[in-house]
């Protein structure tokens, strides 16, 4: 995959998964988590930019399709709910790690 796929495919999951955490904030309007994480994933969908440390760390994982989408999901589900996704770095730093 190309920096731009990834990124593509980062985007496509964040935004995805901030739908999802709306409709779950709507069916628990009590947690105000879901509500949160949607606006962070959001956020971190408008900030989608891989550097070079970046694609080298996930280079050796992209062939692994199916690995490659479970972490994807993973981490952004993680997004709101857990410590440490205060930027698009951040992210990168914890989808890496979910790959290793």
């Amino acid at each position: 995959m190309t920096r731009t796929e990834v990124e593509a495919a980062i985007y496509a999951s964040l935004r995805r998964t901030a739908r999802w955490r709306q409709s779950v904030a709507k069916r628990f309007p009590s947690d105000p988590r879901n509500h949160a994480a949607a606006l962070r994933l959001g956020e971190l969908s408008r900030n989608v930019a891989l550097t070079a440390d970046h694609m080298t760390a996930l280079a050796p994982h992209l062939d692994d399709v199916e690995r490659w989408n479970e972490a994807l999901s993973d981490t952004s589900r993680c997004v709101g709910m857990r410590p440490g996704f205060d930027s698009f770095d951040a992210y990168a730093i914890q989808l890496i790690g979910a790959l290793q």
